[in-house]
């Protein structure tokens, strides 16, 4: 056996985006990030251990250290007390050991805080599942962010017969554009579009008040929007008689624009009311949930990205939209016309690495994401999807809301707190879209046959959804609080028939 205690060393300070978890911890939203893998045949626990102390103990200080304030600030301090068998427990899954018992364990177990007084993680190994194990793993998230956790959780595994696993294509604090041939042109179109939404959204607030209000602003909308669309042409004609320098000149400057007009949108959505209110309003409990579906196939859904000029991520997003929607209406929550549902994304400011830094850490932001409502089929979620992540990626809204993350982080609790519920309210979840192994891999010389994972909600969040793709499939892990939506099972299955319905027209 490895040895596993460690002696008292140096004080290491948290840093701000890390102290931010622990500041946000309740006990009806704990900061933990939840993974969960299952393997064909039974994990060794003594190779787990050996596993476990070799590629995280001996690699990252921090899984030995507890937080401990002195003064004001927060600091990581080596636990003079670790033991190995303190986060690292192997127990039988309850009987009947189905997915039903390991739901119901993975659900107790995010109900659960972690030690205060212990490193800030824990490991089971679950004996029994179906002729295998399964190691759910918690992690709080303090430590590090989730696709940096993710990375964790990876190293623990290796590839099959020797197979190189290629890295994920994540993360980056640049805006990432889609080449278009006229970027003049383009700009012009997402101005125009942004004042047909917005002219929308006014018109259908002046209805409700009186018929007359809504002409009234019909007019002053229409004749800007004739004036947008006639000047965008103007320009873009203008421009496609340039050549050389000038060209290129005129089109970076659109390009910048465009970006500069999509952070701007972004900022505009961050501050302004919410879309959650309605649907899962209430306090959450301390009960959560645990569910997940039969895997998707990746090559399915690759080839509705390919046909429809989207990608997998979109068509992922656009099932989840779809669901929702199934949800709603057999609980006669629908609403009457298309409307918008806020979800916080996470999104990695650096890329997947062979050498993740050994104090781990935060290193993402939280932008918020409007998922389409009542679109009558799954084209129109789909090309809606698409347009509105394609504005995210093309902004600069991961580092604006990073800056917005510190600024509160250092922030008295006085300030930081309200600020925090009052992002956090502005979404009715959190939604995650992991890149796993693209190859089979093994824990221990056991296959591994399927992962799911949840991050963490806040405030009166209600549901943390993680669409997790590995070897070929995808699967969508759901969990809710139990008190806002007692059976997540409900949207499991509204999941599998919106893509079992995709699936049959494709």
């Amino acid at each position: 056996m490895p040895n596993t205690r460690k002696p008292a060393g140096p004080h290491r300070r948290m840093p701000a985006q890390d102290s931010l978890w622990l500041h946000l911890d309740r006990p009806e939203n704990l900061m933990v990030v939840t993974s969960v893998l299952w393997t064909r045949t039974p994990v060794d626990p003594a190779q787990l251990r050996s596993l476990v102390s070799d590629r995280l103990l001996a690699r990252y200080p921090v899984y030995f250290q507890r937080p401990v304030r002195h003064g004001r600030a927060l600091y990581w301090e080596t636990d003079p007390g670790f033991d190995l068998a303190d986060h690292l427990v192997v127990r039988d899954l309850p009987a009947p050991a189905d997915q039903a018992a390991l739901e119901k364990f993975v659900a107790a177990r995010r109900s659960e805080p972690l030690h205060p007084k212990r490193p800030l993680w824990t490991i089971d190994l679950l004996q029994g599942y179906h002729g295998g194990s399964v190691l759910v793993c918690r992690t709080h998230h303090a430590m590090a962010d989730g696709i940096r956790l993710t990375q964790v959780l990876f190293s623990l595994l290796n590839p099959v017969e020797g197979a190189t696993v290629p890295h994920a294509k994540v993360g980056g604090a640049g805006p990432h554009r889609e080449p278009v041939a006229q970027p003049v042109a383009r700009l012009g179109a997402t101005v125009l579009r942004a004042l047909g939404d917005t002219g929308a959204k006014v018109q259908l607030q002046a209805a409700r008040v009186h018929p007359v209000l809504e002409s009234a602003v019909a007019l002053p909308l229409l004749g800007a929007t004739a004036a947008v669309g006639a000047t965008g042409a103007v320009a873009g004609f203008l421009s496609s008689t340039l050549d050389g320098g000038p060209r290129r000149a005129a089109d970076t400057v659109a390009s910048t624009a465009t970006t500069l007009w999509h952070s701007l949108t972004g900022t505009g959505d961050l501050l302004g009311p919410s879309t959650a209110t309605g649907l899962w309003d209430g306090e959450p409990g301390v009960e959560k949930t645990a569910a997940w579906g039969d895997p998707v196939p990746l090559i399915t859904l690759g080839r509705i990205g390919h046909d429809t000029g989207t990608t997998i991520n979109d068509v992922c997003t656009a099932l989840v939209a779809g669901a929702l929607d199934r949800y709603f209406a057999a609980h006669g929550t629908a609403r009457t016309e298309p409307s918008d549902l806020g979800w916080l994304i996470p999104v990695s400011l650096s890329a997947f690495d062979d050498e993740l830094p050994a104090t781990l850490g935060n290193h993402f932001s939280l932008v918020l994401a409007q998922l389409p409502l009542g679109r009558r089929t799954f084209a129109e979620r789909l090309a809606e999807v698409h347009r509105r992540v394609a504005r995210i990626r093309d902004s600069f809204e991961p580092v604006l809301t990073f800056g917005m993350q510190y600024a509160i982080a250092q922030s008295p609790a006085p300030v930081g707190l309200p600020l925090s519920r009052f992002f956090a309210g502005k979404a009715v979840g959190v939604l995650t879209n992991v890149p796993g192994p693209r190859t089979l891999m093994t824990l221990a010389g056991a296959e591994v046959d399927g992962i799911v994972g949840w991050a963490p909600c806040s405030g009166r969040q209600a549901i943390t959804i993680c669409i997790f793709s590995y070897a070929g499939q995808v699967r969508f892990g759901l969990g809710s609080d139990r008190k806002l939506i007692p059976d997540p099972r409900l949207l499991v299955d509204a999941l599998a028939e919106e893509f079992a319905e995709l699936a049959q027209r494709a």
